[in-house]
């Protein structure tokens, strides 16, 4: 039995809905005490390629609806996005980057992902480029004695059989637990060993009715910096 509630969100870089479940979920996310709360990097192409499924990407119809979507979200909360010209980008080096940043530089690690998430689908960078993510992460590391060695490292690291192969657990773990794309979130409540599996960014006030917790709706969202006190 679970002693305290938990959210896992299993992401993917290159998914454009796990960039807005990224954004909502942290703009309420530090209201909901006692509610553990981790993100777990996994190959999107891994998990579609295990399930057999598609991605929207490939059917006309199905991406310009995507892209109308994203956009009309972007109004209603207020959270900046670009459809990125290069479009999907391979995204392994970068996550295979943050894979090593959870295990190695925890207290540090969110920051990473919102930024390489915003290089992506607010300025439009191609984050499958080193020099991409080594001119993203480096300002984050400031006040070590050498950012950009910091930086240079961490991409070194994704070469790493141990980083390599930690993020291939992931994957198949998300496989393994339901998961057919991204944002997948896992929740568990209090009291609880039962995994319930969510599926995509618009599932967060479902998540917080399962848990009891608060959700401000869309329009507040909107008036919301990330981890302020939601209007109820």
């Amino acid at each position: 039995m679970a002693s305290r509630a938990s959210v896992v969100m299993y992401y993917d870089l290159v998914s454009p809905y796990s960039f807005m479940g990224f954004k909502l979920f942290n703009k309420i996310r530090h209201q909901w005490s006692g509610v553990d709360v981790s993100f777990k990097p996994m190959l999107l192409g891994g998990v579609m390629n295990a399930v057999k499924n598609e991605p929207l990407f490939k059917f006309p119809s199905k991406k310009n609806h995507m892209v109308a979507d994203l956009d009309r979200i972007s109004v209603v909360t207020g959270v900046p996005f670009n459809f990125p010209a290069e479009f999907p980008v391979l995204t392994v080096l970068p996550m295979r980057v943050l894979t090593a940043l959870q295990i190695h530089e925890a207290d540090k690690y969110e920051q990473c992902i919102d930024k390489l998430f915003d290089e992506y689908f607010v300025h439009g960078h191609n984050i499958s480029k080193a020099e991409v993510i080594q001119a993203a992460l480096t300002p984050i590391f400031s006040q070590d004695p050498s950012p950009l060695a910091k930086v240079q490292s961490y991409l070194q690291f994704a070469s790493d059989p141990q980083i390599k192969q930690v993020f291939k657990e992931n994957t198949e773990e998300a496989v393994a637990k339901g998961a057919y794309g991204a944002p997948t979130f896992l929740v568990k409540k209090v009291g609880s060993s039962e995994e319930m599996l969510f599926f995509g960014s618009d599932r967060l006030e479902m998540i917080a009715a399962m848990l009891g917790m608060p959700y401000p709706g869309l329009i507040n969202i909107k008036n919301m910096a990330a981890g302020s006190q939601p209007k109820l």
